[in-house]
């Protein structure tokens, strides 16, 4: 159809499914790239085998696989943006046609069949600058544009995302072996995290440890703390979470 919006994603798991399905439910022509994908189900109009001519191209891969193709994509025509969960290390590597982007939604369910078109509604989608086509995107998904600074951005984000997800992981398998008669609903909460998927937080963790170590290292003498009889931090976070 003549004025039909064409993006190409690559990777089409929960977060790239989530763009595909929200896109073509309003008109765009969705292609993806993914070799784990044989059926896109309602994510993707048609399955290419390499990078091809679109309006926009969504990186929706694991953050160093999005990292290596801007990397190799060079000054290619048309807008690419990316939506994994770091910005500074692509923009590190990208040239004037990029977009750094990190929709703040998501779920500890994996894959192409935990997609679904509304995953976006009224939430904050971060870019580093701004592009129109990037905007239509944002639009279509439902969600609310953020500009921010990428250097700014993994800062906040690696205290508010990937540490707590850090955190999660590393208890649940410090439990290895605990009877379960002791686990309760309070801690199954706190583990909901663990339950993601270590190819897609393990580029991340690596990707951002700069900035998720100090504020480790802050947890972890806070906890400290408390364990000595310092009963401040109980104030501190109470004022936060109420």
């Amino acid at each position: 159809m003549p004025g039909t919006r064409r993006a190409l994603i690559a990777g089409l798991g929960l977060i790239g499914g989530s763009i595909g399905i929200a896109l073509r439910a309003r008109g765009w022509h969705v292609a993806y790239l993914d070799p784990f994908v044989d059926d896109p189900g309602d994510a993707a109009d048609e399955r290419v085998t390499a990078l091809v001519s679109a309006d926009v191209v969504v990186l929706a891969n694991p953050v160093d696989v999005a990292i290596q193709v801007v990397a190799d994509s060079g000054q290619r025509t048309g807008v690419m943006t990316s939506v994994c969960s770091v910005m500074a290390p692509l923009r590190a590597v990208a040239g004037e046609n990029f977009v750094a982007g990190h929709p703040l939604a998501g779920s500890e369910q994996r894959g192409l069949g935990a997609a679904r078109g509304d995953l976006f509604r009224d939430k904050a989608w971060f870019v580093d600058r701004e592009h129109p086509l990037v905007a239509e995107i944002v639009a279509a998904c439902g969600a609310r544009l953020e500009l921010v600074d990428a250097d700014d951005h993994d800062r906040a984000i690696a205290l508010t995302s990937h540490l707590p997800q850090l955190l999660s992981t590393a208890l649940a398998a410090h439990l290895e072996g605990v009877d379960p008669r002791f686990v309760g609903t309070g801690l199954k909460t706190f583990l909901r995290l663990a339950e993601s998927d270590a190819s897609v937080w393990m580029p991340v963790l690596k990707a951002n440890e700069a900035h998720i170590a100090p504020h480790l290292d802050a947890v972890l003498r806070i906890a400290r703390e408390m364990l000595r009889g310092d009963d401040g931090p109980f104030a501190r976070a109470q004022q936060f979470v109420r």
